[in-house]
């Protein structure tokens, strides 16, 4: 008798554990792949730029996409309709509870993440044809379609340039500026360089 009860014990545990997903997460929710249209990052200086305007362009599917960063300098995105490369700039907000005014761009050309520091603002200076990221993300709001000959390869050309020229910081060699997800604190590698 003492057998039948363990042994249906047993298999109400079972069933309970199964349906819970069994993987005794602490109470915490599963993670959830992130939409396939999405784009996403930290726009950081050294420390997060809070509230901050974040525009995207990209090479066809409409206008100029705008969201803004949260306190950790992290935003998001959903594109509907839009044609990758895009196109992305911050600008406006706060970096240590102090105005923010400068302006700093990034690229993308697949979904995922794409951070906009410096650094990434020095690989798109690279990229347009007139050196000053602003002008060159100003004139794709008449011509978006400009961006639809960027490349994974251009993008890396211009990394490999960017490396050479900053080569006494190593650590560069061990990051990818646009798309290594980090958190903008002191001590964080990539947020240090």
């Amino acid at each position: 008798m003492h057998m039948k009860i363990w042994s249906t014990c047993g298999l109400v545990l079972v069933s309970l554990l199964s349906a819970c997903g069994g993987g005794g997460g602490g109470g915490s929710p599963s993670a959830v792949a992130p939409s396939p249209n999405t784009l996403s990052g930290v726009a950081a200086v050294g420390s997060p730029i809070a509230n901050a305007n974040v525009r995207i362009t990209c090479a066809s599917g409409g206008t100029t996409i705008q969201t803004s960063t949260n306190s950790t300098g992290t935003w998001t995105s959903t594109l509907n309709g839009q044609t990758l490369p895009c196109a992305i700039q911050v600008n406006g907000g706060t970096i240590n509870s102090v105005a923010n005014t400068a302006v700093y761009h990034s690229i993308a050309v697949s979904y995922g993440t794409a951070n906009i520091t410096p650094l990434t603002d020095l690989i798109v200076a690279n990229l347009s044809t007139n050196a000053i990221p602003s002008n060159w993300f100003a004139a794709l709001s008449s011509s978006p379609g400009a961006l639809s000959i960027i490349s994974q390869a251009q993008i890396t050309a211009a990394y490999s340039r960017l490396v050479s020229a900053l080569s006494t910081m190593q650590s560069l060699n061990t990051i990818n500026p646009i798309t290594t997800t980090f958190v903008p604190t002191s001590g964080n590698l990539y947020d240090d360089l």
